[in-house]
């Protein structure tokens, strides 16, 4: 696999899993509002929301780079490493627990990815099909 594809690889299970946290952080942070006007306006004001919107155009440019070097039914199964590193971050941070069935559901991606990560990355190779 070409170095460039695994750093974009990596950089999407990175960048899903900060915008995931922190989009969790920002809207815990999300006082109860009464109208979704108010609900708008406090996100407005919630510097963390800008930081989300930030990460997502990132995601997309990096994504847009990943597709360029891999089928996307070889990449995004890779990337479901981002609900790994999210269910350990939320633990961490977040101090969201991890119970058993979502331990069995970590198991099951993390065998689906070895499965996917042996076949080739690129059937296509720079044809459109």
């Amino acid at each position: 696999m070409p170095p460039a594809l695994v750093a974009g690889l990596v950089a999407a299970i990175v960048l899903d899993t900060l915008l995931q946290v922190l989009w969790k952080a920002a809207a815990s942070n999300l006082p109860a509002a009464p109208s979704p006007g108010a609900v708008l306006a406090a996100i407005l004001h919630q510097p963390l929301f800008l930081v989300v919107g930030l990460l997502f155009a990132a995601q997309m440019v990096n994504w847009l780079k990943v597709l360029d070097k891999a089928d996307v039914s070889f990449a995004l199964p890779i990337t479901a490493l981002s609900y790994v590193s999210v269910a350990a971050v939320s633990a961490l941070i977040l101090h969201e627990h991890i119970t058993t069935g979502r331990m069995a559901g970590i198991a099951l991606i993390l065998a689906g990815v070895v499965l996917v990560s042996r076949s080739g990355h690129d059937t296509v190779q720079g044809h459109i099909a």
